[in-house]
């Protein structure tokens, strides 16, 4: 029965071409849009890693000149430190010039030299690599954050193996002092290598880092980005600058257990004590996962917004295929009038749309893989980070709806076709 259905198609061309073309593009659309929705909805649901219910973040810029020298600026961040401390439901703090969710930056993280037992060097001499030829270290991107002692731990972040960075560490001169969490370790080292005690280096800067700990894998953004959990903790000295950056943790304020999480008061209260630190300075209190939320909330209106689109495409398939089935029908009623004269069933009529329709829709799909192939192609090109995996179960889900659509929308169609009478057919 096929052989017959896609000769009477091929007299058609024109408009079966076009129902070919308008379901290969609404499946291509729709496969690419469900991938956006679901790569929106899982950053949106991503775990953070961190509790930030009871962290803050205090920036404050001093009114005049930069800092003269780094002894002036230690000695400002003693003073708001111990002035965090008085305030009423601070935990702990830290100053820490970059922080998860907001300030940071990301930077290309390589090993010094294959994790080799046998290798007689010491870490820092393996920055020379023994042979030319070799195959080059394992590399990362990783987000950097910075940690001149305690903003780790303020974090809530308990070494895994080996310590904590602390406050004498940025003052190392041969590599800095750095930690990293598990995702990041094994990314480098993934022969399970222990990272504590390696040696690696960092694209933008020429000092190496020195591995010191491994902390709990934590996200440092939360949008669409697979490496949000590679991340650095460096001991580094800062710029002079004018600015101050802490991270705070509240805790209970009146004998409760747990921690204090962030309101209006408790930011209100870490204000004041920085402004009565020094209050020729504009401070600036806010919650540390207010951005995170801002990005959550970014997440899920592109994935509603994909949905959307899935949505509208069907809908879009669905009545172009009304119309381009109903025009099939209209422009062969005198062909319909002859198989009823011959003895053709109204089902029989009916089944013969049906089938035709079947034929084209999967036509359509197929031709519609090579069209994903390519809208595949130019999202990479224009956005690389959105290279979106097709699973076969997702692939074979937006099939079956765009088959189904397009049948829904021959039914009509097929039931007019039934109605034509045998007198159709002496009609010119």
């Amino acid at each position: 029965m096929i052989g017959p259905v896609v000769r009477a198609l091929a007299r058609q061309k024109t408009p079966a071409l076009l129902v070919v073309l308008e379901t290969a593009f609404g499946f291509a659309l729709a496969v690419q849009a469900s991938g956006l929705a679901l790569h929106y909805a899982r950053a949106a649901s991503a775990p953070r890693g961190i509790d930030t219910r009871s962290l803050l973040l205090a920036v404050t810029e001093r009114d005049g000149p930069s800092f003269a020298s780094r002894d002036e600026r230690e000695a400002a961040v003693r003073r708001d430190t111990e002035a965090l401390s008085r305030a009423a439901g601070v935990r702990a703090a830290a100053e820490a010039t970059s922080s998860p969710y907001n300030l940071t930056h990301r930077e290309v993280v390589e090993t010094t030299s294959a994790d080799d037992p046998h290798d007689p060097r010491p870490p820092l001499a393996r920055l020379a690599p023994l042979d030319s030829h070799a195959p080059p270290p394992p590399r990362a991107l990783a987000w950097m954050l910075d940690d001149r002692g305690g903003a780790a731990a303020v974090l809530g972040l308990a070494p895994l193996d080996g310590r904590l960075l602390i406050a004498g560490d940025a003052a190392a001169t041969t590599a800095t002092p750095a930690v990293v969490t598990q995702a990041l370790a094994a990314r480098l080292f993934p022969g399970g290598g222990r990272a504590v005690g390696q040696v690696v280096r960092r694209s933008a800067r020429q000092k190496p880092l020195a591995i010191v700990g491994v902390v709990p894998s934590f996200r440092a953004s939360l949008g669409p980005d697979p490496d949000a959990e590679s991340v650095l903790f460096a001991a580094e000295e800062p710029p002079l600058g004018r600015t101050l950056s802490y991270l705070i943790r509240l805790g209970p304020t009146g004998g409760e257990d747990g921690d204090g999480a962030a309101d209006e008061g408790s930011i209100a209260r870490v204000r004041e004590a920085l402004e009565r630190a020094d209050a020729r300075r504009l401070v600036m209190v806010r919650k540390l996962d207010e951005g995170a939320e801002l990005d959550n909330g970014t997440s899920r209106g592109a994935g509603g917004l994909a949905l959307t689109l899935i949505g509208t495409t069907l809908v879009v398939v669905f009545l172009g295929r009304v119309g381009m089935a109903s025009l099939l029908v209209s422009e062969r009623r005198q062909a319909l009038g002859i198989r009823r004269a011959l003895g053709a069933t109204r089902a029989d009529v009916a089944r013969l749309v049906l089938v035709e329709n079947a034929v084209l829709t999967t036509a359509g799909l197929a031709a519609g893989a090579v069209a994903l192939a390519g809208l595949r192609a130019a999202a990479r090109a224009v956005a690389p980070g959105l290279d979106l995996p097709v699973d076969p179960l997702r692939l074979g889900l937006v099939a079956a709806a765009v088959w189904l659509a397009g049948m829904a929308a021959a039914l009509v169609p097929a039931l007019r076709a039934s109605a034509v009478s045998p007198a159709e057919a002496s009609r010119s």
